[in-house]
């Protein structure tokens, strides 16, 4: 199976409070899905049947279920959005620790051929995740790089997730490549700081050669795309070689496009 790189995002969005006369204020956090397109799969679908998450405050733990989070999705159709799923309340001063949700089922679609997926474990537990009910992002990256793995004959999903917090306004960084008059499609793009000590988020241009990057807070940032790269199936650590054209973008107060031309 070709390298397969795939981010789900489950972003926790808009953390506004209400005033109650008889009890604690409410924190309402809406949840999005999010995804980064992949190279060699057509289709990803993804049925979750339940979700749930645990809060603590003034000492006492809670679980709760909001209702109507029974959801199908193909992946692949986000191509890179944010799109709402729903919304849970917390009590302010509480502080989210965990998160679990059931993936019932899940079928990939390679060259027009839909696969059923085996799922040793159907529920996705996210331990530890320890959020406090303030402004604020939480972005789990689903990564299919270390998740979905093809043993010859049949595909298996094991989900391996990365929360990764973020506060304050926050703006997208987004962009198109072209080449040679044509959309330059299946391309890898990475962000980095202007240090490049880390990778802050890869993607993969779509078919019309667009990208997105997410949302970042202002600030100074380096874009690079690297064309015809195959992605590692097992690595902790992605090692990339040197890019094909990168261009440093500066966020202030707005979203950004960047666009390639090669």
């Amino acid at each position: 199976m070709k390298k397969i790189l795939l981010v789900l995002v489950l972003l926790i969005l808009i953390f506004s409070s209400c005033v109650n006369m008889f009890g604690p204020k409410i924190v309402t956090l809406e949840v999005l899905l999010a995804d980064k397109p992949v190279k060699d799969i057509e289709k990803l679908k993804v049925d979750i049947s339940s979700f749930s998450y645990h809060y603590a405050i003034a000492d006492e733990g809670v679980w709760a279920t909001p209702t109507n989070v029974s959801t199908s999705v193909d992946i692949l159709s986000l191509a890179g959005t944010e799109v709402s799923w729903l919304k849970i309340n917390l009590p302010e001063n509480a502080t989210l620790t965990q998160i679990r949700f059931e993936v019932e089922s899940a079928t990939v679609t390679v060259a027009g051929v839909e696969n059923s997926v085996i799922l040793p474990n159907k529920t996705v537990h996210l331990p530890k995740v320890d959020i406090s009910a303030v402004d604020g992002e939480l972005v789990l990256d689903f990564d299919l790089v270390r998740s979905l793995h093809y043993n010859g004959n049949k595909y298996i999903l094991t989900p391996v997730l990365k929360p990764t917090f973020r506060r304050g306004n926050v703006f997208s960084i987004k962009g198109t490549a072209v080449e040679a008059s044509l959309p330059l499609k299946h391309a890898v793009v990475a962000l980095f700081p202007t240090d490049e000590s880390t990778i802050l988020r890869l993607t993969l241009t779509r078919k019309d050669g667009s990208f997105y990057l997410g949302k970042w807070k202002n600030g100074t940032y380096v874009v690079k795309i690297f064309k015809n790269l195959e992605l590692p199936d097992e690595s902790e650590d992605l090692v990339l070689p040197t890019e094909n054209v990168s261009r440093t973008v500066t966020i202030e107060g707005k979203d950004v496009t960047v666009d390639f031309n090669f």
